[in-house]
């Protein structure tokens, strides 16, 4: 689209600085594009959650267009406004995650009590705070292993299609469904600032139109994907369960508990929150009205 004017090279995770450190390497200018995930930055912002995964939250096309057009890209700008960081467009807006994997049935609250349980962001707080669970966070190459050696004892990573080639259900006797705690997952491409700045305007343009495209033909290739993957799962032998509603209903209680707190406690999280959280709303009633039943 370039015609070779924009060349992104590509450097896997770890490769540059450490896995889940890529904001810092670009506000310090180290690369100058990142694609990562804000929950890998609560210890920065206390909105980092909210623009990666919210627990029982939006489902995508609810947060693609809260962060369009409700009012959620202008606060993440505002969220970045002392670090050298852009985020031009969304990488990504998912479908729901896998609610995990383990070898002991999830299927009750209880059975979180103790739990040596791998995630990160709001869900990890969630979990330790409200269920007891014994919290635990390595990045995703590490899962395997440490399922393996009995460093964790359950976990969570992604949807159906982005955990298959990780090979999880060969460590696991269950496949846990639905991901209640992550309906939907929104990543961006962080930029940095100066570099940013100095790209001609029509690239600028071209760049974010691009990337925007992209999140949503992933977002298609990902729904054929999971429904392919479910299937490869059945015939391999992994024993789904499915988190009860009375559960779930539970979980989202913990959630919104979790997220009125802090909003209570912080002026700009109770922007984000409250921003995100109205849309929500507005968005579910017209959902109710416009499509049938069988949604």
């Amino acid at each position: 689209m370039t015609e070779g004017r924009l060349v992104i090279q590509f450097f896997p995770g770890g490769a540059v600085v450490p896995a889940t450190k890529e904001f810092d390497a670009v506000d310090a200018g180290i690369v100058e594009m990142a694609l990562t995930g804000y929950h890998y930055n609560i210890d920065k912002f206390s909105t980092g959650g909210m623009y990666n995964i919210i627990v029982a939250g939006p489902p995508p096309l609810e947060y693609a267009s809260w962060y369009y057009y409700g009012g959620g890209e202008e606060l993440l700008e505002e969220m970045c406004k002392d670090y050298n960081v852009t985020n031009p467009s969304m990488s990504s807006v998912t479908r729901a995650e896998m609610f995990g994997f383990s070898n002991k049935p999830l299927n009750t609250l209880d059975a979180f009590e103790g739990l040596k349980f791998r995630t990160a962001g709001d869900w990890g707080e969630i979990l330790t705070d409200y269920f007891g669970a014994s919290v635990i966070f390595t990045p995703g190459q590490e899962i395997y292993e440490a399922m393996q050696r009995g460093v964790i004892d359950a976990f969570e990573y992604g949807s159906p299609g982005l955990n298959w080639p990780m090979g999880f259900h060969e460590i696991s006797k269950y496949g846990v469904f639905p991901g209640i705690h992550a309906p939907s997952v929104i990543n961006f491409f962080l930029v940095n600032r100066d570099a940013w700045a100095g790209l001609p305007d029509d690239l600028k343009m071209i760049a974010k139109e691009a990337w925007m495209g992209e999140a949503f033909t992933l977002l298609l290739e990902e729904t054929a994907l999971d429904m392919a993957i479910i299937e490869k799962y059945k015939e391999y032998g992994l024993e789904f369960l499915y988190v009860p509603e009375e559960v779930q209903i539970e979980i989202e209680a913990a959630a919104l508990d979790f997220y009125g707190k802090k909003a209570a406690e912080d002026a700009f999280f109770n922007k984000v929150w409250s921003s995100v959280r109205a849309w929500s709303l507005a968005y579910r009633e017209t959902d109710r009205l416009q499509y049938p039943y069988y949604k």
